[in-house]
């Protein structure tokens, strides 16, 4: 996909406000604070938290960061921490793949190996061997991963540095075999067919608003955050894998047929900060990013139904 990054016009933005260096602290400080925060083993709920944060930050929503940490911090407490594990370049990773016992350790190893060798050769090597556990847990490692990596995209930082560890480590535990791919199905710009997949999602959802419906919107549009970061074949193969995840997600789902306004309504971004929802605050952004993108009535619909309170 081309590397024609929101992170980067993000932080043109900032810098022409004079406010680049506060922002970037304020999303650091939420970082050092959620992101090592969990639910007690074995509740399987994911750690929304820095995906919340850093949603609210590339909104430009600086100033209620704090209130959600807190309301995080009182929900949750400590996660595993990291171990740095005695594995070296020609381990079998494909075997250490899906435990969950393993998350100290490959949380350790993605630290390590950021630190030797810097974030973007780690995701460009690391992401496509993710992929083709996509929707394992729900889309979230794909999602918490895109997160980390606009942000780490924006500041390369301790604080940002530790998150991405800790978001490719949890995908890695979480990883689980995907809906086979269709190899023969063609498309020519992979960062335009993630946006019609994301389009199809918004379709879905609105019309049977559900949280796997949901997930299928930002888990398309976290794929097209991580495309500019990958190789040609790399974000070829993301978008095969999940064209074949929407396809068993949406099966049964007719998308609704949306026509409507073309400005984008930041009422929706108002209601979803205020919420203390992630997945409002999520949907909302991928939303918001999507329209500004393709001018697709179907995303500003998605964003109004999930801060309708319905």
């Amino acid at each position: 996909m081309d590397r024609t990054s929101s992170a980067t016009d993000s932080r043109s933005e900032l810098l022409d406000n004079g406010r680049l260096g506060s922002s970037v602290a304020i999303l650091d400080d939420a970082l050092d604070r959620v992101s090592a925060l969990d639910f007690e083993i074995p509740n399987p709920f994911v750690n929304h938290a820095p995906m919340a944060c850093e949603a609210l930050a590339a909104l430009g929503l600086d100033s209620v960061i704090g209130d959600w940490v807190e309301r995080f911090e009182t929900s949750m407490g400590e996660a595993v921490q990291p171990v740095t594990p005695d594995w070296h370049g020609g381990f079998d990773w494909k075997d250490l793949f899906g435990d969950y016992r393993l998350l100290p350790e490959w949380t350790g190893y993605f630290g390590r190996a950021i630190d030797e060798e810097g974030w973007r050769v780690v995701v460009e090597r690391w992401v496509p061997r993710l992929m083709p556990g996509l929707a394992a847990a729900l889309f979230h490692g794909v999602i918490r991963t895109s997160h980390a990596v606009r942000a780490i995209d924006v500041a390369d930082t301790r604080a940002r540095q530790a998150e991405l560890a800790r978001a490719l480590g949890n995908w890695a535990v979480w990883f689980s075999p995907g809906e086979p791919t269709d190899e023969s199905a063609g498309f020519e710009d992979p960062s335009l067919a993630v946006l019609q997949a994301a389009a199809l999602g918004a379709g879905c959802y609105v019309s049977e608003p559900n949280i796997f419906s949901l997930h299928g919107i930002t888990g398309a549009m976290a794929v097209h955050l991580l495309g500019e970061h990958l190789s040609p074949a790399g974000a070829r193969a993301a978008v095969t894998q999940l064209r074949a995840e929407h396809r068993s997600l949406y099966r049964d789902v007719v998308p609704q047929i949306i026509d409507g306004d073309t400005r984008w309504d930041e009422s929706t971004v108002v209601a979803a900060s205020s919420s203390y929802d992630s997945h409002q605050i999520k949907l909302v952004e991928a939303s918001r990013r999507a329209f500004h993108i393709t001018a697709d009535p179907a995303f500003l619909l998605a964003a109004e139904v999930v801060t309708s309170g319905d």
